[in-house]
């Protein structure tokens, strides 16, 4: 089965791009992103911390100059413009909306009306009940302890993003309900979360080998030919 195509657009201005690495994480088992961008008046943003993220994880800036008396909404636009450019010209099967502003609504109902998945990501304190509720799944991001989403099992604090390790942090995008992951599966993400990443360059002859020797994880490997079992060694 082909993977899924993503493309994840960023409303800079409403979200910032507070928890965006962990939301990367959240959807990395859920197809390939080949679409990245964050739209905002780059020339008025001050922040060199998220200019450098920006870069550190491959998201395309859109600029847009905002003229006097335009507001915000050249962003929100431009936005909404290329979602709807995608649709029609673009093999994307799943789209992902980071904003909590309620002006998407009618956005993200043509894109499920189309036959779209649609993600939606925002801070709760903020974010309207009816964007929330017409998308697929949606993401909070500003949950300090257990964020949230919408039809979502799996959840885990942003503010671990930094300090997990990137095999944790795939076991943690793909496991089920009992905490548990197939390891072809978790394989595949690992891959996606770093493109750079080589078992065999760590000494490891094949991925299950590389799972094994690590003390995060605990390996069950079945009575006969099948798949391994992965999950978190408690602690």
């Amino acid at each position: 089965m082909a993977d899924q195509q993503i493309a994840v657009l960023i409303d800079y201005e409403n979200v910032g791009l507070h928890s965006i690495q962990w939301l990367f994480d959240q959807i990395s088992d859920a197809g390939r992103v080949i679409v990245k961008r964050a739209y905002a008046d780059w020339s008025t943003t001050n922040s060199k911390r998220d200019r450098d993220k920006l870069l550190e994880l491959g998201i395309e800036p859109i600029h847009l100059f905002h003229s006097a008396g335009s507001g915000k909404n050249s962003s929100d636009i431009r936005l909404a413009t290329d979602a709807v450019d995608l649709l029609y010209q673009s093999p994307v099967d799943t789209f992902v909306i980071v904003s909590a502003d309620s002006d998407f609504v009618p956005l993200v109902s043509k894109l499920r009306s189309a036959g779209k998945t649609v993600i939606g990501a925002g801070r709760q304190a903020v974010v309207s009940r009816t964007l929330v509720t017409s998308c697929d799944r949606y993401f909070f991001l500003d949950q300090p302890s257990s964020p949230t989403t919408l039809s979502a099992s799996k959840s885990r604090s942003p503010q671990r993003e930094q300090t997990d390790s990137l095999l944790v942090r795939a076991v943690k995008a793909t496991m089920d309900e009992q905490g548990r992951t197939l390891g072809s599966k978790l394989r595949q993400t690992h891959q996606r979360l770093d493109p750079s990443f080589d078992f065999i360059a760590l000494g490891h002859s094949t991925f299950s080998r590389y799972l094994e020797a690590s003390p995060e994880v605990k390996v069950t490997r079945p009575r006969g030919p099948g798949d391994v079992v992965v999950e978190l060694v408690a602690g």
